[in-house]
């Protein structure tokens, strides 16, 4: 299971998030306090570029910052 740890600001505080990718499966699931937020998915687009897609309203402003932050801890 790879696990990344994503800090930013919610709401003018700072808040760090879990995000576990199981060995198994395509999604990210995303954790703020062990609380499940929802979970983010690389899609690639007709040019071969990854986008970031979630369902889930509270990722969608930081959905693709979230990948690509796991993005740039993978290259490591």
């Amino acid at each position: 299971m790879q696990q990344f740890i994503y800090e930013d600001q919610y709401k003018g505080k700072p808040r760090k998030l879990l995000i576990l990718m199981p060995q198994d499966g395509l999604d990210y699931r995303v954790f703020c306090d062990s609380i499940f937020l929802g979970s983010i998915r690389p899609v690639k687009d007709n040019s071969e570029a990854v986008l970031w897609k979630t369902e889930y309203n509270i990722l969608k402003p930081v959905a693709t910052k979230i990948g690509e932050y796991i993005l740039m801890q993978e290259d490591k």
